[in-house]
């Protein structure tokens, strides 16, 4: 029987600790405050855990990244919060003064993080749960390291080599600093029913493969595995991210319509027009992440297939 503890605040989503030592999961949700869907299934997920009273080892804990832009319904209020995890933007955030609400969050959530690393009885692994302005099927984002390529390896979803390493500041890379197995998720489109089952799926599939839980306690683990090897489809399990579109605002960027999170695009097609012109597709690939909200510095992405 699992022993849980609850704390409550903004937060905290849910903490349930296991008698015995173990793997430590940290769940981050909300790292933009026009994601909800994160928040909302780490709350439903480990909510049931608690309910089932499953069986767990060692210590799963969910946060809710950036509460302030959460509670505004913004992707955040004046920076980025998910470009703020370098070692010296931390101490930065740490020193100043400046009333700015992702500094504060920063030095917050990095409190928070560091607790949880600091208690930890094994191996800790963290999750890190978005959604994109376009539809499309839920994919991982995969640091450079064995430990991690190997971690998103269980989870049968397009998975992203080189993007992590095109964004400086991000949560995973920051983590993984410290010594943890991270993966970023984006689930699908903000608020669509699908984005919140894939990542649900992937919280479910995450207990097992880090031994939180045994496959045989978690009753949603097969059904969970078989939604995410669903929505990859036919698109490769392994994408190399080989350029990005920097949105320059001046220039007024604007996405063209219809694009997915993930789209196989041949070459020439139109993808994006700003002040310069029209942007197409360089070669045969696969257009990533396009751009469409007003928030964000990145119109898009472009890759090709590692593996199929």
């Amino acid at each position: 029987m699992a022993r849980v503890e609850t704390m409550e605040s903004a937060r905290v989503i849910d903490r349930l600790l296991g008698d015995e030592p173990g793997p430590t999961l940290i769940i981050v949700g909300g790292m933009h405050g026009n994601e909800p869907a994160g928040v909302d299934e780490a709350r439903s997920v480990l909510g049931a855990l608690r309910a089932f009273e499953t069986p767990i080892r060692g210590e799963v804990v969910a946060f809710a990244g950036n509460v302030r832009a959460l509670a505004a319904n913004t992707r955040y209020l004046s920076r980025d919060l998910n470009r703020m995890w370098t070692a010296e933007k931390v101490a930065a955030a740490r020193a100043t003064k400046e009333p700015q609400a992702e500094i504060a969050e920063t030095v917050e959530l990095d409190d928070a993080l560091n607790a949880v690393i600091a208690r930890a009885r094994g191996q800790v692994y963290a999750l890190d749960l978005h959604t994109t302005s376009a539809a499309g099927v839920p994919f991982s984002v995969i640091g450079a390291s064995d430990a991690r390529r190997e971690f998103a390896r269980h989870f049968h979803i397009p998975g992203l080599v080189g993007l992590e390493e095109a964004l400086e500041g991000v949560l995973t890379s920051y983590l993984a600093t410290k010594g943890c197995v991270t993966m970023a998720v984006e689930g699908g489109q903000h608020k669509s029913p699908d984005a919140a089952e894939s990542l649900a799926a992937v919280i479910t599939v995450a207990l097992a493969v880090v031994g939180i839980a045994d496959a045989a306690d978690l009753p949603e683990l097969a059904d969970a595995e078989a939604h995410l090897t669903r929505a990859r489809g036919d698109l490769p399990q392994l994408i190399a991210v080989l350029t990005r579109y920097a949105v320059e605002p001046e220039l007024g960027f604007r996405m063209e319509p219809g694009f997915a999170n993930i789209q196989r695009t041949t070459s020439g097609t139109l993808l994006a027009k700003d002040g310069s012109g029209d942007i197409r597709a360089p070669f045969d690939g696969l257009v990533l992440l396009p751009l469409y909200q007003a928030q964000g510095n990145d119109g898009f992405f472009y890759g090709r297939a590692l593996r199929d």
